[in-house]
Formats: structure tokens, C-alpha cells, sequence
């Protein structure tokens, strides 16, 4: 690495990560535009653009159902499964995608020197407009006030992303 490398990326280093996956759904195409545009950002000489580079980790798994979205599938996989209903106990045969990415998702969480900090699964919706983000639901309220910044940061920052149709 260069010098001027990134202080995320130095060995040793604490590392912040943001992890996207998109298309888990193959009938969900706009999820792969955002996805992809995520991407040309992220990699783009945008000052905003290295400013995130310098501080975060993007782990990126633009298409967790390439079988379906082959096979022109709306909703499951080659092997007639939603995907999505399976991430408590994915498995590495049937659903080997989700399996990889959860296992991944579990040796971040292990590992002392790497801080998910943000998960992000993108999808679209058959009948919603403009854009929505569904939130989990913590009783912890600093929780559940944590998950609400980037949807609010959002809203004030893209005319067509709805705040009032984010659903916690």
C-alpha cells in the first residue's frame, strides 16, 4: 500500500465496515441499478467518495441469487427457494450465497479488530414508489434511534427517497 493509505487499511487497524448485498430477490432489477451505482460512486474521484474510502470498508455482494436471475425467476432460486426466507439457517448446498455471506457476516462479528457498522440488503418493491428503507424493531430506543439517521440523512438528501413510507 502506499503511503498515504487509508488508516482502515493499515494492518492492525481497526477496520469500520459497511456491508451491502442487493438482488436477493431476482425479479428486484432496480436493486441492481442502485447497487451498481453505489459502486461507480464508491469508486469515483468524488471528494465525498475517498473521503468514505479513507474510513470504511465496503464489502459488496451485488447479487446474492445469480441462479435465478438467470433462469428469469421472480422470486427464487434454480432450486425453487426464496432466499430471503432462509437466513436464520442458510444452507451451503441449497442456499450457498446466503450461507457464504452469513458466515462472512459471523467472522466480522467475531473478530475484535472489525466494527460492522452498517448493513444495508437492497430490494425493490412491485408496488411502492419512490424509495424506503424497512428498519429493525429494538426496545433499546438508543438502537432503535441509531437505525433512523441514515433514512432521515437520506430524506434530506435525495428528493426521491420517502421518509414517511420507512417502516420500522
Amino acid at each position: 500500500l502506499p503511503v498515504s493509505a487509508a488508516a482502515n487499511l493499515r494492518p492492525g487497524a481497526e477496520q469500520k465496515v459497511v456491508f451491502i448485498t442487493a438482488r436477493v430477490h431476482p425479479g428486484e432489477t432496480p436493486s441492481s441499478f442502485v447497487c451498481q451505482g453505489i459502486i461507480d460512486f464508491l469508486v469515483s474521484h468524488h471528494p465525498i467518495a475517498k473521503v468514505l474510502r479513507d474510513h470504511l470498508v465496503f464489502k459488496i455482494a451485488p447479487m446474492l441469487n445469480p441462479d435465478g436471475v438467470y433462469l428469469g425467476n421472480y422470486r427464487c432460486s434454480l432450486m425453487g427457494f426464496d432466499l430471503n426466507r432462509h437466513w436464520a439457517n442458510p444452507s451451503p448446498w441449497a442456499h450457498p450465497t446466503l450461507h457464504g455471506v452469513k458466515e462472512l457476516i459471523i467472522d466480522m462479528y467475531n473478530n475484535p479488530k472489525i466494527n460492522l457498522e452498517f448493513y444495508i440488503d437492497i430490494h425493490a418493491h412491485s408496488t411502492m414508489m419512490n424509495g424506503f428503507m424497512y428498519g429493525n424493531i429494538f426496545e433499546d430506543e438508543e438502537r432503535f434511534q441509531r437505525q433512523a439517521v441514515f433514512p432521515k440523512l437520506l430524506c434530506q438528501n435525495a428528493e426521491d427517497f420517502s421518509y414517511v413510507s420507512h417502516v420500522f
